[in-house]
């Protein structure tokens, strides 16, 4: 079938699609649109793997600039030739359906082990031993020597292929694992580095998980992928633990051992190679001396694994001196090693983080962490050096120097474990190193940087929020799905009790109770009594479901257990799981019945499904926590509270549901598939547990079915089972959960339909008053009776909380419902009070105050947010977005400080509150964002956004920003940093993070509304830091320059105090006893010394600090300049406004020439209302520091006469806030736009309709009116004939009629 997916053809390879699938692809195709990562879970047996492919491959053929390949990644080898099934099957129907052969090329990739076709080298059994002996064929050198020497054998397969294999292309088509063996026996080439050629020309790739997360593995394999590829991680629920796994390493004395005989035998051959070729190593050397990227030619054969990390600026740098030479680095790694064995000779736990080994390493052995990092380069160059065969004899070696590589290089989400005992059960002495990865988003991290959409999905990804959290990255689309039945055919129940009413449950302290053990064997009696076909149950973990099989084995209750079906275990031993798997599959193939006691987390759970009779009850005995008293585990908790601030509860819960919810899917495989889910214990039962159970399961999870005893469950059983057993018809589940052609564009237009009707006219007709209310409001605020605000639905509020480093303040804004007009924003306004005075609420201190204690913040902010509470009407408080933004107080503390003290303020907020808030909405926002906001607002009043042209269309104006209202720049000085923010050209290039470009309408691409400006924010340049700065610097020269043991000293000469001013200040144990000078002129010039105009200037032209600043037309731009621009030039001096050099010359030099008693006189008689005596005491100061910034810093001419200092814009008083509040609600407007493109859309129509209808009845009129002409011209000609007939008739009668008179006689 073929689907419209908003506009994309989709080929579909079925003839019906469930409704899942139908709404899974919008979803990913909106992804795919954003150009941004997803995170979907969609229900088991749903034909996910279809719905992907389908969607993926025709979005790449619509749009193949945008997107040019898939990379599909699976965990098995099953899963992997799944896909590239119906992949076959797809691209079969599309040459079905166009007619011709596709080209395409779908590839699956698996290890040599997997792809072997060598007569000797395939029958070997690991795949280490494949990997080696592989290299021993095929290496450069072997290659090499056997040219010289016939006895040295090497691959035929492979020399083929290098031969002729790059040469020929592929034949178009979709090859799995099988048919590249076939292919390659058929050609005579070895199908594995064909299959590695081949990746950078197919254009779907199908291939494990490692091959992108393992750094090791991903350098070689996957390094050439395009940035423009899709990635798609399907059954990723367990995504994490991958990445974990990937980037931990764990060492036991047995593999330092062996790493020290590794050491030993290159030693031995480096002098050997001495004796018979020291060039070779000469060579190398020379090579390391030039660096790490491509020190020689390396061939894909020479190398099995590569560095096991990812920065790039590593392989750019030279391998340090003192490990370039073989013998110094075989030196250096056996030191190295000693350190390592002295470490592991404990008799207690140790654990350290890796700066604290580092640190230690480089006192007690001298080891830099310079040389640490480049070890396993180094010694790969060694082994490819000298030749080395038999290169998995040295694994124990790359693991230690890929240890040695990576604890050098991460600082961060890694933790280093020393334990005596391999593990809790053992009481032998073997010590063991565990270096774990605690971070799993350093794994995929290069992974969300590198390629633009990642696709994260599973049946049981519930709930899905965490995966964002634990992964370190930020979703454009995150869904969940459920599923659509004809028939109930899953039967999940949470069975808490058993028959005799004790409670069962797996938790720690009554997992070993005899009677929970008994019950739970009762219950599996009950379901092999009546459920036929097979029963698979899960268990905690291998230890329990042992305790339990050997209770149940005393209790009499296997035998039982056996009359009805077989019983079969999975063990830890994969041979025995899969021998176990094949008896149990043949006994519900003939009828028999099998049970399967299996372990979450194993081998069955992840990658075995049991569809139709091989699985129709699934019990889960108990929660599958894992073991809590691990050291790693119990360190992977601290770290995600420290700093993803997930708590140990929450995650271990979700771990726990996650893979319950996988072990219970595995019973459905289909939507004619049905099964029964039992979750065996009492705690299922909890909300937190029960929410994290899939939505999909969720559904028909109803009360009735939880809290059950096992009498209730079997009744429920047997019911539901009688219902199963009726036969399931095609016709039954058309239109509800099977979907052809005709019922998705019937449902489309009874969606438009109902779309069109129902919602066009709803507010336009209702908010006229209350829209001209707001819009008509020439001020930056207005008031709203609180009668019409709660009337209103059209009114919309808004609540921005600005965190500064003084205090806090609160402000509401409000606006109606939007225009509809594209070019439009939103008529947001300050809400004032009935008195016209804005409302706004201020407390102190600073929300920097509490970074030790942030669990009081949100006590804190209450006094706000109850302020906002009762401002706002209560029916709008759940559409009411309320954002938290810090400024420069939360700046100076630690990201840690950060992290803590907005996320217990969300967490309280999002409880006690009802507003709209996301994680997102409290940010500590940067300087550069807060300069942002404040031109938004300030141009925003004074209409500088107004006046573009709404009516033209969007594809003719390209041009208009050109004809739009020019815009001003803003400056602005707080206490503790600086901005400048203006409008640059478009051809300005964007150089570092000054100049950001935006857009403050709906559409990113509306050039009406998109901006290119430059900010920057000068940290450290706020009146009060600098005046701090400019203390210090005159009491260090002071102390630098004292001779006298004296603990006093005196400054007389501070020229940007006021004239006799004195103060104390103590530094050094010594007291400063500062008086003021009151010099302008010298103050100014003293202050320059602060702005660092010596800084490199790294782009042209430079402001102050080094940093770049572009040109200026000064002559038709206009500033403003605000805060300290307005206090330090109106409060004290009276002169805000336009800035004029010369005036503000003179009155800062009269100021700063004045007494201090005449200033305090003057501030007694309150000359400056207002004003405290702080200010007077740094106006001087901040006069002189405002000149200086002004001229000397930002260069602007001292002529400049377009700068007004201003505390009001229109009479208003202008926030940041406001333009914060502007941009984030950008989006807002879209309902309203796309509502009145439905209106005018179908007025339209309605038009066009009339229109058709009048020419249609005129056309008919005329037609009709002609055809009466006719029909009357004909009458009319009939008739007359008609007369002239009948009075030829008439003639004849009469004179017949006279004749037969005259012949009779006369009287």
């Amino acid at each position: 079938m073929k689907l419209n997916i908003d506009g994309l053809l989709v080929y579909m390879p079925y003839d019906f699609i469930y409704p899942e699938q139908y709404k899974y692809m919008h979803e990913l195709k909106r992804g795919l649109d954003h150009k941004g990562h997803c995170v979907l879970e969609m229900p088991s047996g749903t034909g996910k793997t279809i719905t992907l492919l389908s969607l993926i491959i025709a979005y790449m053929k619509r749009y193949p600039d945008q997107y040019n390949k898939l990379i599909y990644c699976s965990r098995t080898v099953p899963e992997i030739e799944k896909v590239m099934s119906e992949m076959k099957r797809l691209i079969s129907y599309y040459e079905k359906e166009l007619n011709e052969k596709q080209k395409f090329i779908g590839i699956a990739m698996s290890s040599r082990k997997n792809l072997c076709i060598h007569p000797e080298v395939s029958q070997l059994r690991l795949g280490k031993e494949v990997d080696s002996a592989c290299m021993n064929l095929t290496a450069s050198y072997i290659r090499e020597q056997s040219k010289q020497d016939r006895s040295i054998k090497t691959c035929s397969y492979y020399e083929q292929y290098d031969k002729n294999g790059r040469e020929e292309s592929i034949p178009y088509g979709v090859y799995n694992l099988e048919d590249m063996k076939l292919y390659g026996k058929a050609k005579h080439w070895c199908p594995y580095f064909l299959a590695r050629y081949i990746l950078t020309h197919a254009n779907v790739i199908v291939y494990s998980y490692h091959y992108l997360l393992d750094p090791k593995i991903a350098e070689i394999i996957s390094k050439e992928l395009p940035k423009t590829s899709i990635i798609v991680f399907d059954e990723a629920h367990n995504i994490d633990n991958v990445c974990i796994d990937s980037m931990s390493i764990t060492l036991t004395r047995k593999i330092l051992e062996r790493a020290q005989a590794n050491v030993e035998n290159l030693k031995i051959f480096v002098q050997n190679q001495k004796q018979k070729d020291a060039s070779r190593l000469k060579n190398e050397y020379e090579n390391l001396v030039k660096g790490l990227r491509e020190q020689a030619i390396q061939r894909e054969t020479d190398v099995i694994l590569t560095n096991p990390i990812l920065p790039e600026h590593v392989l750019q740098e030279n391998i340090p001196g003192n490990i370039r030479q073989a013998e110094h680095f075989l030196i250096f790694i056996k030191r190295f090693l000693e350190y390592i064995k002295t470490r592991m000779n404990i008799q207690h736990v140790v654990k350290e983080s890796p700066p604290s080994f580092l640190k230690d390493l480089q006192v007690r052995v001298c080891i830099e962490r310079k040389p640490l990092r480049f070890c396993s380069e180094r010694l790969r160059s060694l082994l490819r050096t000298l030749e080395t065969r038999d290169i998995h004899m040295y694994q124990p070696l790359m693991l230690l120097c890929n240890f040695a590589t990576i604890i050098s290089t991460y600082t961060k989400g890694f933790t280093l474990i020393i334990e005596p005992f391999f593990d809790s059960k053992s009481t032998v002495y073997n010590p063991v190193l565990h270096f774990t990865c605690l971070d799993s988003s350093i794994a995929i991290k290069p992974v969300f940087d590198r390629f633009q959409s990642v696709i994260i999905t599973s049946g049981t990804l519930s709930p899905i929020d965490m995966y964002p959290k634990i992964l370190s990255f930020t979703p454009a689309i995150m869904e969940t799905f459920t599923m659509t039945l004809t028939r109930p055919c899953i039967l999940p129940m949470i069975v808490t009790r058993g028959n005799d009413q004790i409670a069962i449950t797996s938790k720690f302290e009554l997992r070993e109770d005899q009677s929970v053990i008994r019950n739970y064997g009762i219950l599996l009696i009950e379901m092999c009594t009546h459920v036929p076909d097979g029963i698979v149950c899960f268990f905690t973990s291998y230890i329990y479901m042992e305790h339990v099989v050997a209770t149940w084995y005393d209790l009499g209750i296997i035998g039982q257990i056996q009359k009805y079906k077989l019983l079969f275990i999975e063990t830890p031993d994969s041979v025995e799981t899969s021998l176990a798997l094949y008896n149990y599959q043949k006994a519900c193939d003939n009828g028999r019945g099998a049970v399967l006691l299996s372990v979450a987390r194993g081998k069955v759970s992840e990658g075995v499904d049991f569809d139709n009779h091989l699985g129709r009850c699934v019990i889960m005995f108990g929660i599958p926590y894992v073991y809590t008293q691990s050291r790693i585990l119990q360190a992977r908790l601290d770290y995600l509270r420290e700093n993803f601030h997930i708590r140990e509860n929450d995650f271990l819960t979700f771990d726990a549901m996650r893979h319950a919810a996988q072990c219970v899917g595995r019973v459905l495989r289909g939507k004619s598939d049905y099964g029964i889910m039992i979750f065996a214990d009492k705690r299922f039962l909890r909300s937190d547990k029960r929410q994290k159970i899939p939505k999909w399961i969720q559904e028909y999870l109803t009360d009735s079915l939880a809290n059950l005893s096992i009498e209730e469950c079997v009744q429920i059983v047997k019911k539901w089972l009688k219902d199963m057993a009726q036969p399931l018809k095609q016709e039954d589940q058309l239109g509800i959960s099977l979907l052809t052609e005709e019922d998705l564009l019937s449902n489309e237009v009874l969606k438009s339909l109902e779309q069109s009707s129902s919602n066009a006219n709803s507010t336009t007709l209702t908010t006229t008053k209350t829209s001209d209310l707001i819009r008509n409001s020439g001020n930056a605020g207005v008031y709203v009776p609180e009668k019409l605000a709660n009337e209103r639905p059209d009114l919309h509020y808004g609540i921005v909380i600005d965190c500064g480093s003084s205090g806090s303040r609160l402000y509401i804004y409000i606006w109606p419902e939007h225009s509809g007009k594209p070019n439009e924003l939103l008529q947001i306004k300050q809400l004032l009070d009935k008195d016209g005075v804005p409302v706004v609420k201020k407390i102190e201190p600073g929300l920097s105050s509490m970074a030790k204690t942030p669990m009081n913040a949100t006590e804190y902010l209450k006094s706000l947010l109850d302020f906002a509470a009762n401002t706002i009407p209560s029916v709008k408080h759940a559409d009411t977005p309320l954002y938290i933004l810090a400024t420069a107080g939360l700046r100076f503390l630690t990201p840690d400080q950060q992290k803590q003290l907005l996320e217990d303020l969300f967490n309280d907020i999002v409880r006690d509150y009802q507003f709209l808030i996301e994680k997102t909405h409290i940010q500590v926002i940067s300087g550069q964002l807060e300069g942002i906001y404040s031109w938004i607002a300030i141009n925003y009043v004074l209409g500088r956004f107004q006046n573009i042209n709404n009516t033209e269309s969007e594809s003719v104006t390209n041009d208009i920003s050109k004809r739009r209202p020019t815009t001003v720049g803003v400056l602005d000085m707080g206490g503790a940093s600086a901005q400048i923010a203006f409008e640059v050209s478009k051809a300005t290039p964007v150089i570092g993070e000054e100049i950001a470009e935006f857009s403050l309408g709906y559409d990113e691409h509306q050039e009406a509304l998109k901006y290119k400006i430059y900010v920057t924010t000068f940290l450290g340049y706020g009146a009060n830091k600098a005046f701090e700065k400019y203390i210090d610097r005159i009491i260090s020269i002071a102390l630098n320059s004292s001779t006298s043991n004296s603990p006093y000293i005196r400054i007389d000469d501070a020229d940007c105090l006021p004239r006799g001013y004195s103060t104390n200040y103590t530094r050094n144990n010594k007291t400063i006893i500062m008086t003021g000078e009151g010099d302008f002129t010298n103050c100014a010039k003293h202050l320059v010394t602060l702005l660092n105009l010596n800084t490199k200037c790294l782009k042209n032209p430079c402001s102050l600090n080094g940093v770049h600043q572009p040109q200026i037309n000064y002559d038709s731009q206009d500033f403003y300049g605000f805060s300290e621009f307005w206090y330090t030039m109106q409060d004290v001096l009276k002169i805000g406004g336009p800035y004029a050099r010369l005036t503000f010359l003179n009155a800062s030099t009269k100021y700063c020439n004045a007494n201090w008693k005449d200033i305090r006189q003057w501030y007694d008689e309150k000359s400056y209302p207002n004003i405290n005596l702080d200010r007077l005491i740094l106006q001087c100061f901040k006069s002189a520091w405002l000149y200086a910034f002004l001229h000397d810093g930002l260069k602007f001419p001292l002529d400049y006469q377009r700068l007004r200092s201003a505390s009001l814009v229109n009479k208003n008083d202008v926030q940041w806030t406001l333009g914060a509040i502007l941009y984030r609600t950008r989006f807002f407007p879209l309902k309203a736009i796309n509502r009145m493109k439905k209106i005018i859309f179908n007025h339209e129509s309605y038009i066009n309709s009339r229109t058709i209808f009048i020419l249609i009845c005129t056309t008919l009129t005329v037609f009709l009116f002609i055809l009466v002409a006719q029909k009357t011209r004909s009458f009319m000609s009939r008739r007359k004939s008609y007369h002239s007939s009948s009075n030829a008739v008439n003639y004849r009668y009469r004179l017949l009629t006279s004749s037969a008179v005259d012949e009779q006689p006369l009287p």
